[in-house]
């Protein structure tokens, strides 16, 4: 019994997600690569328990994890996952403007400099407004350069 339970509350979040994004089972299907009746044979039972990978095209489609479309996840867990996502983007934008501008300057460094000048910038920019990131990212080199300039300087002088 609890297994039509569980069944009943992926399939309602399902079928939710996919009225609010306009998406009937065909569309949907096709969008997240699958056999085009996929999703209305998971509405009317016949496919109860979907392979992950069928999860997770289908939550990719809908824009959510696999853990939220199978009810195992709050809304609230679901904000945190989609800003942590955002985090990861900008942190990994950074890293590679930061290798790609040391590389360019010459300048080879160590893991602990790469991971302070990283954690510096990614801090600056967490601490602006979201809509000041993007504009920043476009800045971001100059300020690597900057940054990259100061602790050579630095160095030079400790020695």
């Amino acid at each position: 019994m609890s297994e039509k339970k569980e069944n009943h509350t992926w399939v309602r979040t399902l079928q939710r997600l996919m009225e609010e994004q306009g998406l009937n089972p065909r569309s949907l299907s096709l969008r997240a690569g699958l056999n085009a009746t996929a999703v209305r044979d998971m509405i009317e039972g016949r496919s109860k328990f979907p392979r992950y990978d069928t999860v997770q095209a289908l939550a990719d489609v809908l824009g959510v994890t696999p853990a939220f479309l199978m009810g195992g996840q709050t809304p609230d867990a679901e904000a945190k996952n989609a800003a942590f996502g955002k985090d990861v983007e900008l942190l990994t934008e950074i890293i590679a403007r930061l290798q790609e501008t040391a590389s360019e300057m010459g300048r080879e460094l160590t893991p602990r400099e790469f991971a302070a000048m990283s954690a510096s910038i990614y801090k600056q920019m967490q601490e602006e407004p979201e809509s000041g990131r993007k504009n920043r990212l476009s800045g971001l080199k100059p300020q690597i350069s900057n940054l990259l300039e100061y602790e050579v300087l630095r160095h030079k002088r400790g020695k």
